[in-house]
């Protein structure tokens, strides 16, 4: 497979779910075009099982074919460990985004961490184009959030797509302060594009900003939800439904995307 293209990936382990994903990643990889490229992880050495797989892998990429010329579409079938995948896929394979059923979600977040790229986990089956004009972003007081808004902008600048900045209300103090300074440096940015955004203020600080983003997702009917990986979880956060995971198991079917909060993620290139 030719290295030198940006590419969106959808992990193929063939479980209930890889239509829906596969539908998802191909849209996205429509709307930004960027190439397409199916991957299955395989979890012993066995080559008649990778051709197996190959096989079933290549059947797709020739049915996507015929749906559209312009999307470019492989597929990678890999005997290694998920760490070694994830470094690769941005190293060598210009990974720009995973996309995942949510059933898998519990195996790849504790992944995330390695991973340049975010992961976007879907699941709705039908009516899928309308999530992804529609864009909600968490915007607090922590630095990552305008990685987040920096992701919105691509579909906003690729699909004309609305951006919605949930901004926290963290009281009086140098919080509040960094937020709208981050607000500021955000709509500085999008002021240069002509998509249409929002902002929406919340009355929850950022602590719990991304349970409440969630809520008013589902507000909009069809949307997509950019959040922040956090990995050091507490037994409070899991109690009071703050972890990604638990955004992403009471999601229905919004897409989740996730964005790794310890990496610089790879930006498209035009």
């Amino acid at each position: 497979m030719e290295n030198g293209e940006q590419k969106i990936f959808v992990w193929c382990d063939f479980t209930q779910g890889i239509e829906e994903a596969i539908l998802h990643g191909f849209l996205i990889a429509s709307i930004l075009k960027k190439e397409l490229c199916l991957i299955h992880l395989l979890e012993v050495d066995d080559e008649n099982l990778a051709q197996s797989y190959s096989n079933r892998l290549k059947k797709i990429v020739s049915e996507l074919g015929l749906l559209s010329d312009p999307v470019i579409i492989r597929y990678l079938v890999v005997k290694q460990d998920l760490i070694t995948t994830l470094v690769d896929l941005a190293e060598l394979y210009e990974c720009l985004a995973l996309v995942a059923h949510k059933d898998i979600a519990p195996v790849l977040l504790p992944y995330l961490q390695f991973a340049a790229f975010p992961f976007l986990f879907v699941s709705a089956k039908t009516n899928i184009e309308p999530i992804y004009k529609n864009i909600v972003v968490p915007v607090g007081y922590m630095k990552k959030c305008k990685d987040l808004a920096l992701w919105a902008s691509y579909l906003g600048r690729h699909n004309s797509a609305q951006i919605n900045l949930y901004v926290s209300d963290d009281g009086k103090g140098n919080d509040q302060i960094t937020v709208k300074n981050n607000l500021f440096s955000i709509q500085r940015f999008y002021n240069k594009f002509n998509f249409p955004s929002q902002v929406i203020q919340s009355a929850s600080p950022t602590w719990k900003l991304q349970k409440a983003s969630l809520a008013y997702a589902f507000s909009e009917t069809n949307a997509l939800l950019i959040i922040a990986g956090s990995y050091h979880t507490t037994f409070l956060d899991s109690l009071l439904g703050l972890t990604e995971l638990k955004v992403i198991r009471n999601s229905h079917d919004l897409s989740v995307m996730c964005v790794n909060s310890q990496l610089d993620f790879y930006s498209i290139c035009n």
